[in-house]
Parts: structure tokens; sequence; C-alpha cells
């Protein structure tokens, strides 16, 4: 505790007298509890504050992450005690933090017990994300929370230490990352690739460790001479009250990820060494009656001429590497982070990273949102990315339910690797890493991506599936009578203009079924010379709809003829019920004979007496979809719905088409030429026939051929008594080696030849 009373000395003392009430609060609530290491917990909420108040978080925050376990552990301290005592926010932050760590102890305890704990898992850091939406303070506590329960990770089971790892690396270091903190992102990473690859952890740490104190010297010699320079410069001494130059290490993972990622030994990453220089500008001198945004401005400015004019000396002492000079003052990275990195040849002949930044931006890029806390003024269109990103994620827990599918699409989406481009205007505009033109379109506004016709990229007309870097400018350019390609969908990246150009296609299907089912109810009325106007009103629709479909939604009656899951003549009988009447063979004023019941092994033919049979073209089986087309003198010739005829007769002549199904009775054999598709091999023949005969199937036909491609097609004709037995064949013939479908016959096979004249 001595260490967070020293980190908040400088507040005021009726904050300071806050923090201890808190924590006193939370030592009595925690009295008598050890943690897996045998330490009193208290050590932990103490330890979250510290590194709170070493990020510069508000006192709210601070007196959070002592309290923020004291609900869930203590039964008798309860959210309404901690807003009595402490206040509404300090309250808000630790109801976020309490919901979050019931559903994770839930989720493993699950997890321990079912095997299910992914769902759970999935639930809990959505409801974080939720929770953080609400205030961002939310989510610092709980990084916090978890950095030292990371450092602390050894007491832990090590099915539970990888859990926790590999949760870490996939969600609360990116989430550091994109909320700028980078000193716990950088900690969170080294400390889960202790876990997660704990070999090349070893290796990398125990290489760098053997040249450890050459480097170190070699750093210090760097260091003196760039400081030598920058005091003895002209004009930097005038402009600046203080010069922090200190040598930086390259965390682990870093070096691990971008020896895997560029293919390169340790020895070719060139910024190993590292010196990081800190400017803090002399207090701006402005004329009285400066207003405060001009004031801001001017100091904005002046913090990039001391770098920029830094740069330049560092350029002319040391050799600059060509390439390798990299500008995040002019173009941040998304996550607000600001400074200039160049990477020069030593005297020594060592590559040396170096990085320049004001005092201020320094802050940003080790504390990001909370940051915050420390200065009103700040890189707005961070503030406006971060804003950006936060909307995203309210915009994800409305369109998606699944706590999986959500997590996956926040990970893709959200903390993914980001690159920043512009538009011609210059605003700034985030996207995932490997993002397209497409999909900067699509994030420009949805009306802009279904009319994009082409893209500009830095002036260069591009295809629409070209890459977007970090600082392209891109124009894109639309027509009105531009509409969407399902081609896009092959390279569209993000989750949402996929959704986008899905929801277009989707919806234009939708309008194209809507007429078609119309156009189809409405001639058949004309054809049988109806009142077309009279019987399309909507609530003989709506009626009708309600009988056949179930529902009152005429638009649900329309995608049902469609579909073919029913038929205009049936709507029309009941729209006008004379009309069944007319149908009847009996004729108007007789008395129509009662349908007489089909066959075994026959369908049904909705309203109809007359004699049905099984087309040829698509030869029909117990268990598929049928419909009935009324022949001339001929009865109800049965087809599948899928049967290119039956589509055609839908098309052309609706009056004449039935509905029709499968009836009850014991089902009848029906002969059918099925085709067995398998990889050419020796012996395949004799395991197909192995099979038929294991099945009790005797061929009443059988031909065997190989194409071109070595694709061997066995033709046989079976009797079977529908589907179900189909169903049977089909998944014993899978499960005979090279073989990769069996298929009802009916489209031609070129290319086969006949091997040695096979057939039965």
């Amino acid at each position: 505790m001595n260490e967070l009373r020293a980190l908040v000395s400088t507040r005021p003392e009726a904050e300071r007298e806050r923090i201890e009430r808190a924590y006193e609060f939370a030592r009595d609530a925690h009295e008598g509890v050890a943690r897996k290491s045998g330490e009193p917990y208290i050590t932990h909420p103490v330890a979250v504050a510290v590194i709170l108040a070493r990020l510069g978080m508000d006192t709210d925050s601070v007196m959070a992450g002592l309290l923020h376990d004291t609900v869930e552990d203590v039964d008798r301290v309860t959210f309404e005690q901690i807003e009595d005592l402490f206040g509404p926010d300090v309250r808000r932050i630790v109801e976020g933090e309490t919901k979050v760590s019931k559903l994770s102890k839930q989720g493993s305890q699950q997890a321990e017990v079912a095997h299910t704990g992914r769902d759970m898992q999935a639930e809990n850091l959505r409801q974080m994300l939720i929770a953080m939406t609400a205030d961002i303070r939310i989510i610092v506590v709980k990084l916090a929370d978890r950095l030292h329960n990371m450092r602390t990770l050894g007491s832990m089971r090590p099915e539970k230490q990888l859990r926790i790892a590999r949760e870490t690396m996939d969600i609360f270091a990116p989430l550091a990352h994109r909320l700028g903190i980078g000193k716990i992102k950088w900690e969170l990473e080294d400390l889960s690739f202790q876990y997660l690859q704990p070999d090349d952890y070893a290796y990398l740490q125990s290489r760098l460790r053997t040249r450890q104190e050459e480097r170190d010297a070699l750093i210090q010699r760097a260091v003196a001479q760039l400081r030598e320079a920058l005091e003895d410069d002209l004009e930097l001494p005038e402009w600046v009250g203080d010069i922090d130059i200190a040598g930086r290490s390259k965390h682990l993972w870093s070096i691990h990820n971008k020896m895997k990622r560029e293919g390169k030994a340790l020895e070719q990453i060139f910024d190993l060494l590292a010196i990081r220089v800190m400017l803090t500008p002399r207090e701006l001198t402005v004329p009285p009656g400066t207003d405060e945004k001009r004031r801001e401005r001017a100091e904005a400015t002046r913090e990039k001429r001391i770098c920029y004019h830094t740069v330049s000396i560092v350029h002319s002492m040391w050799t600059p590497l060509p390439g390798r000079f990299k500008d995040y003052i002019a173009v941040p990275k998304p996550n607000g982070y600001q400074s200039l990195h160049t990477t020069v040849i030593s005297q020594s002949g060592q590559p040396i990273e170096v990085q320049i930044r004001s005092r201020r931006m320094h802050e940003v890029a080790e504390y990001g949102v909370a940051a915050h806390w420390m200065y009103k003024q700040g890189d707005q269109l961070a503030q406006r990315d971060r804003e950006n990103w936060i909307s995203q994620l309210k915009e994800l827990q409305n369109e998606i339910n699944d706590a999986s599918d959500y997590m996956d699409a926040v990970k893709s989406d959200i903390l993914s690797q980001r690159v920043r481009v512009f538009t011609p205007k210059g605003l700034a505009i985030s996207l995932p890493a490997g993002s397209t033109s497409i999909d900067f379109a699509y994030h420009i506004h949805t009306r802009i991506g279904e009319t994009t016709v082409g893209a500009r990229v830095n002036g260069s007309i591009v295809p629409l599936s070209h890459h977007l870097k970090n600082g392209d400018m891109v124009e894109i350019v639309t027509s009105k009578n531009g509409k969407p390609s399902k081609d896009w969908l092959n390279f569209a990246v993000t989750r949402s203009a996929r959704a986008k150009i899905r929801h277009h296609f989707r919806t234009q299907e939708r309008e194209e079924a809507l007429k078609r089912g119309h156009d189809l109810l409405e001639r058949y009325l004309r054809k049988r010379q109806l009142p077309v106007r009279q019987l399309m009103r909507t609530k003989l629709l709506e009626e009708a709809t309600n009988k056949l479909v179930g529902t009152r939604n005429p638009d649900d009656l329309y995608l049902a003829l469609h579909a073919a899951k029913t038929t205009p003549s049936a709507v029309a009988r009941v729209l006008s019920p004379s009309l069944a009447q007319e149908q009847s063979p009996a004729g108007p004023g007789r008395r129509a004979p009662a349908p007489r019941a089909p066959e075994p092994g026959g369908v049904y033919v909705e309203g109809f007496t007359t004699s049905s049979k099984l087309s040829q073209c698509c030869n029909p089986i117990r268990g598929d979809q049928i419909m009935g087309y009324l022949t001339r003198g001929r009865g109800v010739s049965v087809h599948r719905i899928d049967c290119p005829n039956m589509i055609r007769l839908l098309k052309d002549e609706p009056e004449r088409c039935v509905a029709a199904s499968w009836n009850s009775g014991t089902p009848g054999n029906v002969i059918m030429d099925l085709d067995v598709v398998a990889r050419d091999r020796s012996g395949l023949l004799a395991d197909v026939l192995g099979v038929l005969a294991a099945e009790k199937y005797s061929p009443m036909k059988l031909e065997a051929g190989v194409a071109a491609d070595d694709t061997a097609t066995i033709q046989m004709r079976l009797a079977l008594s529908g589907n179900s037995d189909l169903e049977r064949l089909r998944a014993a013939l899978l499960r005979v080696d090279g073989v990769t479908d069996l298929v009802r016959s009916g489209k031609s096979r070129g290319g086969a030849r006949s091997r040695n004249g096979a057939s039965a």
C-alpha cells in the first residue's frame, strides 16, 4: 500500500482520503482470504490500483481497482453499499467488473465439467465489451486486473495457464493496443508468449541475454553522443526545457513475431538496439487574449517542429538507412500513437533505431486512452477513431446475437491490425489490415458501396480488390447505374461490407420472388377470366395466406407461390370457392364424387380424382418434394419440384400445375438409375458390388467407365422404395475407398470410356 500512497501523493487531500477509505474497506472485506500463491488476497486489488495509478487514471478508477472484487467475493457487500460510500461512478465500474468476472467463473467451471466453456467464455467477453461501451474505464480496470493476474499466473494449474494466456493474447493485448496503452499491451504479450510458447520464449531470452552487456555499452555510448549533439545545437535548447534520452529494449514477442513474419534471423533484426528521445517543450509565450484552441494549435505545431528538427540532427550525426524512416506524427497510428522512427548506422557500425517524440506524445503512446485524464489536449483524430470503434461495438451488439459469432466479428473487424487511409478531403479512415477498395467504399456509406464502379488510390486507377496500405489516398468512383456484384464477396474483408453486399442480394432476390409470385397468381386468374382486382384485395389475400401458409402477410403467399410450396390453382380455389366446384369433373349443378384414395405407394393430388403417374424425366421417389401437372387425357404427371420440365411448366402453364404429396400407405419400389462417382483404382468395381450384396440389392443393369481425368463412373439400375433407401445406400458406398458421391442419373456424363465393355 505504501507504493500506492506514494503514487497518489500529489493528488488533492480529499482524493487521497477517498482512496485510503476504499483500501480500508477492501482490506476488511478480504480479511482472512488468500490467493492461490498463498499471499493475502488484498495484495491483488492493491496491485491493480498501483497499475491504474501508474497509468495516471482518475481517482474513481483507482478506487474501483481496490474494490473490484469485494461484491463478487464477499456476500455482505452490495453495489448499493459501494455507491453510498464511494459514489455512482465507482459503483458503475465495480458493477461492470463484477458481471464480467461472474460470467468468466461460470464459463471456467462449465469448461471443466462439460467441456462447453467456449460459449460461456465468448459470452463473458461479449458482456465485458458491452459494459465498456457504457464507461471505458471499466476496460482499463479490467486490463489492469488481467495484467496482475498474468504476472502471478505461475500459481495456476498448467491447463488454466494456457487458457488464460490464449485469451489474453487474443483479446486483452489487442484491446490494450486498440486503446493505445502500449505499456500494458507489451507486457501482456510477453507474459502470454512465456506460457503459450515456452521453448521459443526461453531460446530468445537466452540469446538476447548472452550479448546484453555488449549492447548496453553500445547504447550508452550512442546516448552520450546524441545528448551532446542535441545540447550543443543552437536552436533546440531555446525551445526545449528538458531532453530525456534512454535506451529501449524491444519486447520478446515483438522480436519473435518479426522474425517469423519476415523470415529473418535474430542478427537481421535492426531495431533490437533502440534509443528513445523525449522532448519537453518550454512554456509557450502567446499574445494576451489568445483563445485556448489557438494556443493548443500553436503548442502542437511547435511540438512537431521540435521533433522534425531533432531528427535532422540525428541524420547529420549518423547515416540513415534508406526506407527506414517512419513519420507517425504526420500520419498517426489508428490508436493515436505519434512518433518519428528512423534507423541509422552508428559509429560502431551497428544499426540503431531512434524514436523521437514530445513528452505528451510519449504519454499517449504509453498510456493511450488513460492519457485523457493527464491532458486536456490530445490527438483529436485518435479520439474520433476510438469513438468510431466503440460505435462499431454497439452496432455489432445489435446485429449479432450469438456470443461466439460476436467475438469472431470483434476480433476480425475491431481488434485486428489496422491501416489508416484518407479520403480526398483528408479525412482519416481506420480499417482492418488487408482491407480493399470496396471495404473502404462501404465504410464511407452503404449507398457509396452499392453504386461503386471503380477506385483511385494515390491518383492511380486500381481494381476494387486492391489491398490498401497505411497512408493511401483513396477516391471511390460511383455511378447512379452502378450496382453490387456477387464477385465482391470474394475480396471484401470487413464483416460490415460483406454483410451489406449479402443484404443487397437477399433483398433483390426477395423482391424478384415477390414479383414472380404475384405475376403467377395474376396470370392464372386472368386466364380463367376471373375478376383479378376483386379477388386480389388485401383482405381476401390475407385469408388465403392464413389458410395456405399460416400467416396473414400476402407477401408470404407470393413467396410460397414462387417456391412452388403452393400453386396458383390452389390459391384461386381459396379466393373463389365457386371455382373449385367449376373445376370438378362432375360439372356445375352435379354432385362431385369423393376423391378416390390413391394406390399404395402412389401420391395424393390435391382436389383431383384422376390417375397419376411418375414422370420419367426426373424419376421422383418417395421423400422427394413433388408437384403434379394436369395432362390432356393422361391424368396427372408427377415431377420433382426441381425438375427442369416442372420449372418450365410453372412458368408457362401455372394454371395446370397442382399440389401433390406422397400418401402414407405402404411404399412401393421404384426403378432408379444411379451413378457411383469415384477416383479410379484397382478393385473399385468389386468393392462397390460387395456393398450392393451386403445391402441386399441386385442390380438390373451395371456399366462402368473412366473419364480422361481418371474419374470412374459406375452406372447401375436398382429397385428402391424411397429416399431413405437411397440415403442408406449412399452412406454405405461413401465408405468405400475412393467413392466421392452417389447421384441419380439424368445428366449425360460425356468423356467416359467403357472398361472392357463391363455390363450386366
